[in-house]
């Protein structure tokens, strides 16, 4: 069988650097019909919403057999053909590595990157780097490190140095600040939960450089947590494999949001404010957040439920 490769993309044309919306999901690469529904959710979303400026992939790219090169036909049927509607062909999807991507389909997802390859719209630069997006009056709107968590303790320590100077480098500081990786470090998913190790190394720097959020996949869920003096923990795992459960809820671990439920995230940022919203596959709107960026820095209550919606719950316990 041999799968033509779509062309390179185009990006879209006239786009406002004082506001970056994006579209994030994880644990995708199953080239299962569960995915192909997501991503046409993801193409209603960005239409009915007034589009997107980039997606972000969470890691967990590729399951199953392992890349064999660039030109694995894997690449058609888990990325390109997959997202490629009317929005999702025209944007760039920023890249990072879940436990499944390793050990033999990372370098190949690199090198895809490097080249240029299929459509281009691939970026994954290293394993572990930063990108600033938007601007307002001479600031960036949002800067992201996006890491590999799937390091050892060493390559986490080395990690959560470059996290201190990716946010600590000269010039102008930006609005927002977000962590993305692969790995929850908290999360009410019945199979892994909290991620002690990553904590301990990654969680001091995240503090140190005012970090606003951490968005992760691993838990094939979609989950909101706060903690008092900590980033908002963001999980998006539900891309496209089997579901993972949830556990109970416990009274004071800062659950705002948690569903059993395939589907994305969409984060839209502007000078005033970030509009959080989780979605189904078709679509739908499951559950909707605002942080004023008048706010200050993790103070508590930040982040609020935008709508009158009871707080989904569709816990282990059935309620």
């Amino acid at each position: 069988m041999v799968l033509v490769p779509p062309p390179p993309y185009t990006p879209l044309p006239g786009q406002n650097p004082a506001q970056v919306t994006l579209l994030a999901l994880g644990d995708q690469g199953s080239g299962d019909l569960q995915q192909w529904r997501v991503a046409e959710g993801m193409e209603r979303v960005a239409e009915s919403e007034g589009g997107v400026n980039m997606v972000l992939l969470l890691g967990d790219n590729f399951y199953g057999k392992a890349l064999s090169s660039i030109d694995d036909p894997a690449w058609q049927l888990k990325f390109e053909r997959v997202y490629h509607g009317r929005w999702l062909s025209h944007v760039p999807f920023y890249v990072v590595l879940g436990n499944h991507d390793y050990p033999d389909s990372a370098a190949v997802e690199l090198d895809y990157a490097r080249q240029r390859a299929g459509s281009g719209r691939w970026q994954m630069p290293a394993p572990f780097y930063t990108r600033d997006f938007g601007e307002v009056e001479g600031r960036p709107l949002l800067r992201v490190a996006f890491l590999d968590t799937n390091a050892d303790a060493a390559g986490r320590q080395r990690q959560a140095d470059f996290l201190q100077r990716a946010f600590a480098r000269p010039g102008p500081a930006p609005l927002w600040k977000m962590v993305v990786a692969h790995h929850a470090m908290r999360s009410s998913g019945g199979k892994h939960g909290d991620d002690n190790a990553l904590l301990q190394q990654l969680l001091p720097a995240m503090q140190h450089s005012g970090v606003d959020l951490y968005l992760s996949g691993h838990e094939h869920n979609q989950e909101v947590l706060v903690r008092p003096g900590e980033p908002a923990w963001l999980v998006s795992g539900g891309g496209g494999q089997t579901l993972d459960g949830l556990r109970p809820a416990e009274p004071a671990d800062g659950t705002l949001f948690a569903v059993e439920q395939h589907g994305f995230a969409r984060l839209a940022f502007s000078a005033q404010g970030l509009q959080l919203a989780y979605y189904d596959p078709q679509g739908n709107r499951e559950q909707g957040f605002l942080w004023a960026r008048a706010c200050p820095w993790l103070a508590q209550g930040c982040l609020k439920q935008n709508d009158v919606a009871r707080l989904a719950t569709s816990r282990a316990t059935g309620q």
